[in-house]
């Protein structure tokens, strides 16, 4: 395996700060009440990584790809899609997760690293482009709220 062309640590700095973004754009209410992405990290993992990964290739060159599996809890049949990054060297990069913090015991705001219990334990995964959001005017208009709360 090749060694990656980033330093980890400037990366956790990197994706942090895009998180504290989106988390800043929401406490400002500037993503329109209907947008999914109002509700981060809940019922956006899918936009909030399209975002992530064009704002990390634009920006940084770095390139990813969406990992997507199903998450149940097999007890009180709670049935959810989940959505992360997943690098070119298997480097997963998550900053929705927290979603599953009550039933999963996920409690990293930002995850970096290789595919721990959570992931492994996903059923139906899949790992797929990410979705161009410059063809969405809706992601288009997210993306811009972010940058401008970087």
């Amino acid at each position: 395996m090749n060694e990656p062309k980033y330093n980890y640590d400037e990366l956790r700095n990197v994706v942090t700060t895009f998180r504290e973004a989106i988390v800043i754009a929401c406490k400002n209410r500037d993503f329109d009440r209907k947008d999914r992405m109002s509700n981060f990290p809940g019922g956006c993992c899918d936009d909030a990584c399209d975002l992530l990964s064009y704002y990390l290739y634009d920006e940084f060159g770095i390139r990813t790809r969406q990992g997507n599996g199903l998450y149940d809890d097999g007890v009180f049949e709670n049935r959810t899609n989940h959505a992360w990054l997943v690098m070119d060297d298997g480097t997963v990069i998550d900053i929705t997760g927290t979603q599953f913090r009550f039933c999963a015991g996920f409690t990293e705001e930002v995850y970096i690293g290789q595919e721990n219990a959570f992931y492994k334990g996903l059923q139906r995964k899949t790992v797929f482009e990410n979705y161009d959001i410059r063809q969405s005017e809706r992601l288009w208009n997210d993306y811009l709220i972010i940058r401008g709360c970087l």
